[in-house]
C-alpha cells in the first residue's frame, strides 16, 4: 500500500473529525448510502461514519489503519 494513499486517508480523517456530526452525516449519506433516504443522524456514531467513508473511498485495510 502506498504511503501517499495512507497520507491522503489520514488527511481525510482529520478533516472529517474537525467537522460537526451533521456535516459528517451528510457526507456519509452521499458516499455510503446512495439512494437510501431513511437514515437518521441520531442513530449513527460519528466515528463509525468516518470509518465507513474512508472504507468507501479507499479500502478496508486503509480504513483499519487510519480511521
Amino acid at each position: 500500500m502506498s504511503e501517499q494513499k495512507i497520507e491522503q486517508a489520514k488527511q481525510m480523517v482529520k478533516g472529517l473529525r474537525g467537522q460537526s456530526k451533521a456535516q459528517v452525516f451528510k457526507v456519509w449519506v452521499q458516499v455510503c448510502l446512495g439512494r437510501v433516504h431513511n437514515a437518521k443522524m441520531g442513530e449513527q456514531r460519528k466515528a463509525w461514519m468516518i470509518y465507513d467513508i474512508i472504507k468507501a473511498q479507499y479500502d478496508d485495510e486503509t480504513a483499519d489503519q487510519v480511521a
